[in-house]
This record gives C-alpha cells, sequence and structure tokens, in this order.
C-alpha cells in the first residue's frame, strides 16, 4: 500500500509568503516538502529507494528538545530514511503562523546519532530540525556527512503500525537552489 507523505500546499499562503522573499526561486524551493542542499551536493541516485524508519515522538516533541533516549530500542539501519512523527502536520495547517512558530527539533546529541547511523534521509513533519540560525547549520552538517533533511511531510501518523516499509525519495535537481521540491512515498510491505 503506498502512502503520499508531501505535503499539499494552500497556494494563496504560498503566493502571500513568496512575494515577502528577495528571490522568489531560491524561496519556492524551500516551500512544501523539500530537502535542503545548502552545500550544493549532488544526492547520489541510488537514495532515490530506501528502507524506511519511524521514530514517532508525537507524545513529547512539543514540550521539548527529542533526545537519543527517546527513540531507545529502535533498530536503525545503515542507508535508511529516518522519519521523525512529531505531529506538527497533524495539529496546525502548513503555512500558517502555528505551523512554523515554536516548532518540535531534535537535540544536538540525536542528530550526531543518526548521523553515526549511516542514514541517508532525516525526514520531518515540520520546518526542520533545528529551529532559527541553528536550522541551517544543522542542514549543512548533515549534508556533509551525506545525510539530507527532508522538511514538511506529512500522513506519518499512517505508518505508526506498519512493520516494514520502503521510502522512496524524488526530486528535482537544480544548480542555484538551496532547497530542492521533492515528492516522498512510503509503500508498505
Amino acid at each position: 500500500m503506498e502512502i503520499e507523505l508531501t505535503t499539499e500546499m494552500d497556494k494563496k499562503l504560498m503566493e502571500q509568503w513568496l512575494s515577502t522573499q528577495e528571490n522568489r526561486h531560491i524561496a519556492t524551493g524551500h516551500a512544501g516538502t523539500h530537502l535542503d542542499v545548502y552545500n550544493k551536493s549532488t544526492i547520489p541516485l541510488e537514495y532515490f529507494k530506501n528502507i524506511g524508519v519511524l521514530l514517532d515522538v508525537s507524545s513529547i516533541s512539543e514540550e521539548r528538545e527529542v533526545r537519543i533516549d527517546d527513540i531507545d530500542g529502535i533498530n536503525i539501519p545503515q542507508n535508511s530514511f529516518v522519519l521523525i512523527r512529531t505531529a506538527r502536520s497533524e495539529n496546525e495547517v502548513y503555512g500558517t503562523a502555528g505551523y512554523f512558530s515554536n516548532h518540535p527539533q531534535l537535540s544536538h546529541d540525536l542528530i550526531n546519532y543518526l548521523l553515526s547511523k549511516k542514514i541517508r534521509f532525516i525526514g520531518i513533519d515540520c520546518s526542520g530540525i533545528r529551529r532559527g540560525d541553528e536550522h541551517e547549520k544543522a542542514d549543512r552538517l548533515c549534508e556533509s556527512k551525506g545525510v539530507y533533511v527532508v522538511e514538511n511531510l506529512t500522513n506519518l501518523d499512517k505508518l505508526v503500525d506498519a512493520i516494514n516499509f520502503n521510502i522512496y525519495a524524488l526530486w528535482f535537481n537544480d544548480e542555484i537552489a538551496t532547497g530542492l521540491p521533492c515528492r516522498i512515498i512510503a509503500d508498505i510491505e
């Protein structure tokens, strides 16, 4: 069974936001479900198909940073696509102030732990794995280790009971952009 994990964008909200941006082309790459490539690296083609791992932290992610001990006992295989379910996309409408304001974030230790697992992607159902000035720094760190951050996912609640699933990541290369629009699909076995 296939499940769409790509966020649908409200065109009116997107246009309002784009009208405030200095460079519409660069900004468009960061709208909706996208992955960040601030270092301008080339994503290997074999990254399109991945083993999926869901980390459901929805019960704590609004209270504090998500930490390593929150995911104890979960096997994270090499080359996997790790999905972080915070439930932000379930509780707030994408594009609204409530969606972006004070969004959940991962601790630095958890980010480094995930990088040590040699995964391919960290996907999250909010606007980043860190907030503010630390957003781009965290994405650059991940990218430097061959791990890409995919932001603004949806429907992660539909994977809570899934035991085995693959994640297909389809992105659009752009030599100029620092964010690449993408489509993310789960395939439950």
